[in-house]
């Protein structure tokens, strides 16, 4: 029952929320964005508050009277100004990183102000990972880089951003709710495994064959009933008295593919993995490589560009646009 009662009000929020601050790239924070309420160092200053106030009344002393009347305007002014460290404070999504599943995902949230006043001690929450602090933004925008791990491969978007602060007394804790329109590329958690060979593949991966060609010379044969006149040595038959006819090679590279059906028999996860490896592995040796995926075919190329072009294919394999 409990278990119910929390999602039904987790989702009833949740909606309210996009309501109320939809995705964005950037946003500045206002009266509708921010929440303020005592902390617990607050709720114990307000019951001794009170205490003192009924202490007043009962012995009709003035001098605790006007303690009393003081401590309620320092928490009075207390709540304008921990509403105001946050008011006016400008979030933007700057740039991501791709990763790998089992790694961290880098984001990089850009803070910034248009008034005078600088905002102090701001604390980000984003998902499981780590809180940052941030002591100082002013006019000047700063930049902060923000890690959150990342399980699974993917179009990976990071959950809401929880912004805080408790400044200046820690007696309130105004805080913000953003959900910013930000994403990156979670590749295949590389498996290193054996390349397999293709059935009709012969000699390794990428090498250079010789065939009969018309490139280059590569020595004289015994004369064949049918050979080209104009490739005939007639100066090696006027010195020997044989006839011999000149031979040429051309040069094919044969290219390499890595393809979905080699790892045939493994689940989708892990042909993505092992293909992940070898594109890797292949692009650190400086190989030029193609990779073929069910409906999806990359050309053979190399560079980084054709790598990162490739792992995104695995990542993205599977996903509608």
């Amino acid at each position: 029952m409990a278990a119910s009662v929390r999602s039904w009000w987790s989702g009833h929020f949740d909606a309210w929320l996009r309501r109320r601050a939809p995705r964005r790239r950037a946003l500045t924070l206002n009266q509708r964005r921010i929440f303020i309420l005592p902390t617990r160092h607050g709720v114990y200053f307000l019951l001794t508050l009170g205490a003192i106030f009924v202490g007043g009344i009962n012995y009709g002393n003035s001098l605790i009277l006007a303690t009393a009347f003081l401590l309620v305007s320092l928490f009075l002014v207390s709540i304008l100004h921990t509403y105001a460290n946050l008011a006016g404070l400008r979030v933007a999504a700057g740039r991501s990183e791709p990763a790998f599943a089992g790694d961290e995902a880098a984001f990089e949230l850009i803070l910034s102000s248009f008034r005078r006043r600088p905002h102090e001690s701001l604390y980000l929450h984003w998902g499981q990972a780590p809180a940052r602090v941030v002591d100082r933004v002013a006019e000047a925008p700063v930049a902060v880089r923000m890690l959150l791990p990342v399980t699974r491969r993917g179009r990976f978007r990071p959950p809401r951003l929880k912004l805080e602060t408790v400044f200046p007394l820690g007696l309130l804790r105004a805080w913000s709710w953003l959900e910013l329109d930000m994403a990156c590329l979670v590749y295949p958690k590389p498996e290193a495994c054996t390349l397999p060979r293709r059935p009709d593949s012969r000699g390794e991966e990428g090498e250079v064959r010789r065939h009969d060609g018309s490139d280059d010379f590569d020595g004289l044969r015994r004369y064949q009933t049918g050979d080209n006149p104009r490739h005939l040595a007639w100066k090696q038959y006027a010195r020997s008295g044989e006839l011999h006819a000149k031979a040429f090679v051309g040069h094919e590279t044969h290219e390499l593919w890595l393809e979905w059906e080699a790892f045939a028999g493994q689940g989708v996860e892990t042909r993505l993995a092992r293909l992940c490896y070898w594109v890797l592995k292949l692009s650190e040796r400086g190989r030029s490589f193609g990779l073929r995926l069910p409906g999806e075919t990359l050309a053979p190329d190399s560079g980084a560009a054709h790598e990162r072009r490739c792992l995104q294919m695995l990542a993205l394999y599977g996903e509608k646009p």
